[in-house]
């Protein structure tokens, strides 16, 4: 299966359980491999042949980690990458990364990675 790569999206959203947390907005950093086949534009090099137009994906990534208000990088991370395959039907498998910098204390920051219908 071929994939598209977005990486490095950066959004400021609501996230954590923490009270500061639910006060002021944090950076998220996103990475999502869309699992699709791209045969068909391939073969035509025609945007109207690829799988889905991957400007749209980025773009609603964007938005709604910008709008959620989730108090779990599990919580959001399921649930976008749920939305995303509803959304976008071109897309086979979706493996998602988001990343908390400033959550550890000590570590460079924290991530949670889910894969749904994602074929290796």
């Amino acid at each position: 299966m071929d994939r598209i790569i977005l990486s490095d999206l950066r959004v400021r959203t609501i996230i954590g359980t923490l009270s500061h947390e639910r006060e002021t907005a944090q950076t998220l950093i996103l990475h999502a491999e869309l699992f699709a086949d791209i045969t068909k534009a391939q073969a035509s090099d025609d945007f109207h042949d690829a799988p889905f137009d991957y400007a749209a994906v980025e773009a609603f990534l964007y938005d709604y980690t910008a709008r959620s208000r989730y108090f779990l990088l599990e919580a959001l991370a399921g649930n976008l990458a749920e939305e995303v395959r509803r959304t976008f039907p071109g897309i086979a498998g979706i493996r998602l990364r988001i990343e908390k910098p400033a959550a550890p204390r000590y570590a460079a920051g924290v991530a949670i990675q889910v894969e749904r219908g994602v074929i290796d």
